[in-house]
């Protein structure tokens, strides 16, 4: 069974997720994650049948949905200061506004910010998480360029693995060739 460039993608994006400790990058994995099975989904043989199985689709799901939970759920030992949850609250308000108008990133969706009250409470303010997030042009360019560079690594990677089934089946015919004659020899001897 081939496997595509997007389950490939999908499968080391699984496996490395759990190792990152940095929850920006988290975030972003997530985003990914999402938008490769979104893409795996749609994938169709050349008969029209679904490439991966409903199962399959749904065990990929369920693990990126353990991922994106673990994210949801902050440490325990950290905590934030009020006045730099009431920053983040006041940034996300300024950006709603349209005050920072940079272009809007495909992958990435809002998350729920929290924020305090006077009486030291937290409530959380609930914000559009189908809205994508605003990254500026840097940020943008730097996502391009490591989404680039990992097409193009599956891409070698796709070839080397054709590479290596070809030289291993050409090895297995040449194998099975040298036995045949081995045979024909001990026959002829006997």
């Amino acid at each position: 069974m081939i496997i595509s460039k997007t389950e490939v993608n999908l499968r080391r994006l699984l496996a490395a997720a759990p190792q990152q400790q940095n929850q920006a990058k988290l975030v972003h994995y997530i985003a990914t994650l999402r938008e490769q099975l979104e893409q795996l989904a749609e994938e169709r043989t050349p008969e029209g049948l679904p490439r991966v199985s409903k199962a399959v689709l749904s065990d990929y799901s369920e693990k990126i949905e353990v991922i994106a939970s673990k994210l949801a759920a902050p440490p325990p030992d950290i905590q934030a200061p009020p006045e730099s949850l009431a920053r983040i609250s006041v940034k996300a308000n300024s950006s709603d506004t349209g005050d920072n108008q940079f272009p809007l990133s495909p992958g990435l969706r809002r998350r729920f910010v929290p924020t305090s009250n006077e009486d030291g409470t937290r409530e959380t303010l609930s914000v559009d998480s189908s809205a994508p997030v605003k990254l500026d042009a840097a940020a943008q360019a730097h996502i391009e360029k490591h989404r680039k560079l990992q097409e193009d690594l599956t891409d070698e990677m796709v070839g080397l693995a054709r590479q290596l089934k070809e030289s291993s089946l050409m090895m297995s015919h040449s194998l099975k060739d040298t036995e045949k004659g081995i045979n024909r020899k001990e026959e002829v001897k006997e």
